[in-house]
């Protein structure tokens, strides 16, 4: 029988391992704070290159331990192999013992719990298990460590947005009017999974004619038919996520839905614009406004401008009128994404993913036209593929 290969993590994982961790335990130092006990999927993975599912990760001032269970044992030995993380399988139970123990054993007076990733009866499970050690919660603590993007990072969603891309060329062949918009969102899908994505980045979002004006719509039994067809998708690749969006029009629009879409490209592309380092996303969000209230649709346009894009789809920073003061740096991916939604009739929404550099915004998916003429495609006819 031929012994189970297993990967062994590179110089350059390590390397990358080695300075995240640097990094965090020099932010919790500087909170006060001695350990950290990271739930999140997507953290886990960012730090340590494992996928997170029921894993988590305790950081500690001497060492990194991956809990889990014995369903992940065999996967997580390239990680002990590596001698960057310890590795604790157990049950639950045995999970937090030993979590505790070792927190004891290097002297942990205060263990830090992302606030966003622990439920209210976790909380209280873990107070009781690590008791008389302090728990910290923290906010956004990851977040700090993710907005800029690695060199690799960037890689990967410039890899996503390659396979979308090309996954929307042979979905648009293939489109037949009366195939329904989960049919749609579903062949999107397959084609983004044979190119080699690990996964979509979120459940496509496919509107068909009125259905265009519902800004997050679930794809349904509703069947594509003329008129204007809106979709937003994303694949995943490598544990980083692409997003963009473009809305078509099945024949040629009317007048307003013409108007309308040219409205939205004008303001995107003032958006875009706007994304240097040290502009705020209240100010980004502000250019892409101002063009919209121009054109008299300002109450129709009922979201933020955009949003960070990474290892989370939605991460950030976010960008739009209140609350929204994070500062772009240089390194940042972010979505820049206006809409015009009228109710009844339909909706418009242009979205692309931006790279913030020093000398300026980098559309990433720059390859995907976005005019007006090329978003006007012919009825398709014929039969739909079985």
């Amino acid at each position: 029988m031929t012994a189970i290969q297993h990967h062994s993590l590179s110089e350059v994982e390590c390397d990358r391992i080695t300075g995240r961790l640097a990094a965090i335990r020099l932010d919790l130092e500087r909170r006060g704070l001695t350990a950290l006990l990271v739930q999140g999927d997507q953290d886990i993975r960012c730090i340590a290159g494992c996928f997170g599912h029921d894993t988590r990760l305790l950081i500690t001032p001497r060492r990194a331990v991956l809990v889990s269970d014995r369903r992940y044992e065999e996967y997580l030995e390239p990680w002990l192999a590596s001698e960057k993380f310890e590795i604790a399988i157990g049950n639950r139970p045995e999970q937090l013992k030993r979590m505790g123990e070792i927190l004891v054993e290097d002297d942990c007076e205060s263990l830090a719990v992302q606030s966003e990733q622990v439920t209210l009866a976790e909380s209280e499970q873990l107070r009781q298990a690590f008791d008389p050690i302090a728990l910290t919660p923290v906010s956004g603590l990851m977040d700090t460590h993710r907005q800029r993007k690695t060199p690799e990072e960037i890689d990967a969603i410039r890899a996503a947005i390659v396979v979308q891309q090309e996954a929307l060329h042979d979905t648009l062949d293939a489109l037949r009017l009366g195939m329904t918009e989960g049919q749609v969102a579903a062949r999107l899908i397959y084609e983004m999974r044979r190119r080699g994505a690990e996964s979509e980045a979120f459940e496509p979002i496919v509107g068909s004619g009125a259905n265009a004006s519902v800004i997050h719509h679930v794809p349904g039994s509703h069947p594509v038919d003329t008129g204007v067809l809106l979709i937003d998708w994303g694949a995943r690749v490598n544990g980083l996520c692409s997003d963009l969006t473009r809305t078509f029009f099945l024949g040629e629009p009317d007048e307003q839905m013409a108007r309308m879409y040219n409205v939205v490209a004008e303001a995107q592309l003032a958006a875009i614009a706007a994304c240097t380092p040290g502009t705020t996303g209240t100010e980004v969000d502000a250019a892409a406004r101002q063009v919209i209230d121009a054109a008299g649709w300002g109450d129709q346009f009922a979201h933020g401008v955009g949003h960070g894009l990474g290892r989370d789809v939605h991460e950030r920073p976010f960008m739009g009128r209140a609350g929204t003061e994070s500062v772009l740096e240089t390194g940042m991916v972010v979505t820049i994404e206006p809409g015009i939604y009228l109710p009844g009739i339909g909706g418009v929404r242009i979205e692309d993913d931006i790279l913030v550099t020093e000398t300026g915004p980098e559309v990433l998916s720059e390859a995907l036209d976005k005019r007006l003429e090329t978003a006007i495609l012919p009825i398709p006819t014929g039969a739909i593929e079985s």
